[in-house]
């Protein structure tokens, strides 16, 4: 997918990422975050690092993956200049450019994690996409991890694309990946007000 759009309308993106809280955005599984011990975590299509710090300030130790320079320079000098970054037990966030579907500089690293969060990403990418996707994210889930995708139902008006996600089908996809379904939500409205655009939450595990 392309990243221009973020490259250049970084501002803006990110103010309107930083408008809403991780806690209204993902009510709807954090008990499931509750209920786990601590431990690593990557936030995948990052963008204003909003979720990243959210999850750091918990104490989870944070890898964010943002493709788009400008955003990501963004989030890093928010991230430094937030209060949880002085704490002593804080982890400072590790920020990767990389692309979905592949992963590859993150699946270099050799680690698993324990959390893969992806919010309001996976309409970027077509069906096939999706599926290599959902591959390479099991393969960098521990087991007994959780992965966790906000998917945006509805069009933009700004020229992105979005294409449709198939959730049935993605499950059924994700569990030949060893991705069992823990939790799935009712749509609900959008935290913006967008009355076009609809958002639903699929929680799954590795086994």
């Amino acid at each position: 997918m392309s990243n221009d759009i973020y490259q250049h309308n970084a501002d803006s993106f990110f103010m309107q990422y930083e408008s809403v809280t991780s806690e209204q955005v993902h009510a709807f599984w954090l008990p499931e975050l509750d209920k786990r011990t601590i431990g690593t975590a990557l936030d995948v299509g990052a963008g204003s690092g909003r979720d990243a710090k959210f999850l750091a300030a918990k104490g989870w130790r944070v890898i964010a993956v943002e493709p788009a320079n400008s955003l990501r320079e963004l989030a890093i000098k928010s991230e430094h200049l937030s209060d949880i970054y002085k704490s002593q037990t804080y982890l400072p966030i590790d920020w990767i450019a990389d692309t979905l579907p592949n992963l590859s500089l993150i699946k270099a690293l050799n680690l698993k994690y324990d959390l893969i969060l992806l919010s309001a990403v996976l309409m970027h990418l077509n069906q096939h996409e999706q599926q290599q996707a959902l591959n390479n994210l099991s393969y960098l889930l521990n087991i007994g991890g959780i992965l966790v995708m906000t998917l945006r139902v509805g069009e933009f008006s700004d020229g992105r694309i979005a294409y449709p996600i198939e959730v049935e089908k993605l499950i059924a996809h994700a569990e030949m990946q060893h991705l069992k379904l823990l939790t799935k939500s009712q749509l609900v409205t959008d935290q913006l007000g967008r009355s076009n655009v609809t958002w639903q939450t699929i929680v799954l595990t590795k086994e």
